[in-house]
């Protein structure tokens, strides 16, 4: 079977770990003769001898010109299945094509993209998606339900196929930087630093604040680069010393990242809206007892290995955060249960059900042109 995968976005946030964890499961597999578009001068995920073609694209993913690259580079190389790790897609659509959404935030949830024509442009870009692949592919069941509600002639041609994280968790851990085992301290709570609204940050750092009272020596970091003023904001009227105990770590390497999940107390995330929330399986994998929002596709990507607590509820989440660090068999649970958790998810396993998909669009379909 021979594969186009679009990987422009492979060194992206978010796609990008996608991108790269399934190119690299579907070149490991024998009956897979895997292509991939790359952007610009950005190496392959994958080592060209395991890969049939490397294709590389000039123009922007999201510019008219990506389209048209993308359709006139499968035209060229006429591949039994197209498949498009994001909603952008080739114009026009002349081969098999299997398209993930990954999520529909923006259209969704509010604050998440403020720009009327940018939502209006994105919702395009999506129905369009969905106009022209035989199949979806989303990351979690609870957007299989967000998907149809906003786009009802999606239903019934989605597919949930889990991602994975055993890629990033594989090998020895290095210890924490300097830098960063200065900022972290005998014990920390770590969570995501993107401050967007619905990520719900301030929730955290409202429990964080109740139980700086009674644990002297816990922090809080947050990784990524914050906003200035952001932490001084939230921490004003606290007691003296509560905000010099959190802080964001700024960039972070993927070994950096490894090693300070590795080295929590807890991992926290109260994230109010994911398409699928791949922070907590990295966590668990990486042995952190986790705490997540009972909100969006989180219930389902942590299963029983997980705590959760009413989104927004910074009580209930400080009294979740005292249990874990107070009760030495519980966090022992729960990262037992974590670790079982993200052996269930791993990147062959989403390769085996992506390809299970590509198998039914080729005996379903004759190719023909496409809107």
């Amino acid at each position: 079977m021979r594969v186009l995968l679009d990987c422009r976005m492979a060194t992206w946030s978010g796609v990008g770990r996608y991108t790269v964890g399934l190119a690299r499961a579907l070149a490991a597999r024998d009956d897979v003769e895997l292509s991939v578009i790359m952007a610009g001068d950005t190496e392959a995920p994958v080592a060209h001898a395991s890969l049939d073609h490397v294709f590389s694209a000039k123009a922007h993913p999201f510019s008219l010109g990506g389209s048209l690259e993308l359709s006139r580079t499968a035209r060229w190389f006429k591949p039994d299945v197209m498949h498009c790790a994001h909603f952008l897609t080739p114009l026009p659509a002349t081969h098999p094509l299997v398209v993930t959404v990954h999520d529909i935030s923006p259209i969704v949830v509010p604050g998440i993209m403020s720009s009327a024509p940018k939502r209006f442009i994105y919702r395009r870009q999506i129905a369009r998606a969905l106009r022209v692949a035989d199949r979806l592919l989303v990351d979690a069941a609870f957007t299989v339900g967000e998907v149809e509600r906003e786009f009802p002639a999606a239903a019934g041609r989605i597919t949930t196929v889990p991602i994975a994280a055993d890629d990033f968790s594989a090998g020895a851990v290095p210890p924490l930087p300097q830098h960063l085992a200065g900022l972290a301290g005998e014990r920390y709570i770590l969570t995501m630093g993107s401050t967007r609204a619905h990520k719900d940050i301030p929730t955290l750092l409202r429990a964080f604040a109740t139980l700086a009272e009674t644990h002297h020596d816990l922090r809080l970091l947050l990784v990524g680069e914050g906003e200035s003023g952001y932490l001084d904001a939230h921490f004003s009227g606290s007691p003296d010393g509560v905000r010099d105990r959190v802080a964001f770590t700024g960039r972070v390497s993927d070994d950096e990242l490894r090693a300070l999940y590795a080295g929590a107390a807890v991992f926290a995330f109260p994230s109010l809206y994911e398409g699928f929330g791949l922070p907590p399986l990295e966590a668990m994998a990486l042995g952190a007892p986790v705490v997540v929002a009972d909100a969006a596709s989180l219930p389902e990507v942590v299963a029983d290995a997980a705590l959760l607590v009413p989104p927004g509820d910074a009580p209930a989440l400080a009294e979740v955060l005292t249990r874990i660090m107070g009760d030495a068999h519980l966090r022992e649970r729960l990262i037992a249960a974590g670790h079982a958790r993200a052996a269930q998810l791993t990147w062959a396993a989403t390769a085996q059900a992506t390809v299970r998909v590509y198998q039914e669009v080729m005996s379903s379909i004759v190719t023909g042109a496409r809107l």
